[in-house]
């Protein structure tokens, strides 16, 4: 009697993975400008210039309404489903692939890369915040600002550990290993996405003025931070921390935050390029990715001191 539902879910659960995260990215950030490009579209001031030729026009608008009726669908489709963890990571993926998309698009001139990027800005940049709406939707409905004193007391305890971890570590000739991401991930299972991120952003700010920086302050870190401290929260929050959580908050942090958004800051303070930046990065990131896991697996499911701090989360309200 339970085999039908649960294949049905099982079928539900990959349609998630699939069409939020694969197909409908496709669609909205390669497919469709595609189609735009080769039927003659080059932006909306050359569409309104055209307004003779009815050929283009019809056509453009007829992508367009593709275009905007899949995201009324995968709004209201998002929104049914919107509890499910298939649905977290549908959109997390599609939230790096249409920022990939937006991100060629906005270095297509340095890049060299023409075609289907000329004329479709706005499609791409609707399409990646499109999908970063839907994710801070969901981070709000999973997470609740409901800390009492000692709730903000242990969250300044763990900020003040992450600080304190980031300056010390492992040196070998080859990587760094540092225990700081210990503390922002204890506080996104204890409290949740949104406290998580707010604190290893505060985390951040709170580092550089105690102890500076090379270069000055750049604000592109604290958001990599605050992302950082979302994605453990989304992930280890108010669940059951298994093995697939723990790897599914830290390749996402490894691949999105790490190798993505903070080579791209250190590209844009260097100005190096990215073939020099990035083969020691992912050699550095393959070494701490393995330690993140096994660090935050330990942590979270030691008994000992997981009875210890349990007695403090939100995640048993």
């Amino acid at each position: 009697m339970n085999e039908a539902p649960n294949k049905m879910d099982r079928q539900r659960i990959r349609w998630d993975y699939i069409f939020i995260g694969l197909v409908a990215p496709f669609l909205l950030s390669i497919a469709i400008p595609f189609l735009r490009s080769v039927s003659g579209s080059m932006g909306a001031k050359y569409f309104v210039d055209q307004y003779d030729n009815w050929v283009m026009v019809l056509t453009d608008s007829v992508y367009l309404f593709v275009f905007t009726g899949l995201l009324f669908y995968i709004g209201i489709y998002f929104y049914k489903r919107l509890e499910q963890e298939s649905m977290l990571i549908g959109l997390l993926l599609g939230f790096l692939l249409t920022g990939a998309a937006y991100f060629l698009f906005l270095q297509s001139e340095i890049l060299g890369l023409q075609g289907m990027f000329s004329g479709n800005g706005i499609i791409y940049g609707i399409a990646f915040l499109f999908y970063g709406w839907m994710l801070l939707y969901r981070v709000m409905q999973l997470s609740k600002w409901n800390l009492n004193t000692k709730g903000l007391a242990i969250v300044g305890i763990l900020m003040a550990m992450a600080i304190a971890l980031g300056r010390v570590g492992i040196t070998t000739p080859i990587v760094r290993i540092t225990f700081s991401f210990l503390p922002n991930a204890l506080i996104g299972m204890l409290f949740g996405p949104w406290v998580a991120g707010v604190a290893a952003a505060l985390g951040d700010l709170l580092s550089f003025i105690i102890g500076g920086g090379v270069g000055g302050f750049f604000p592109g870190f604290t958001l990599s931070a605050f992302l950082g401290g979302i994605f453990y929260g989304l992930f280890l929050h108010k669940k059951k921390v298994t093995k697939k959580r723990v790897l599914f908050a830290v390749a996402f942090n490894t691949l999105f935050v790490n190798l993505t958004l903070n080579t791209l800051w250190i590209y844009i303070l260097t100005q190096n390029p990215i073939a020099v930046i990035l083969p020691p990065r992912l050699l550095q990131n393959a070494v701490m990715c393995v330690v993140r896991f096994l660090s935050i697996w330990f942590i979270a499911n030691n008994k000992q001191l997981r009875r210890v701090y349990m007695k403090y989360s939100t995640a048993k309200n």
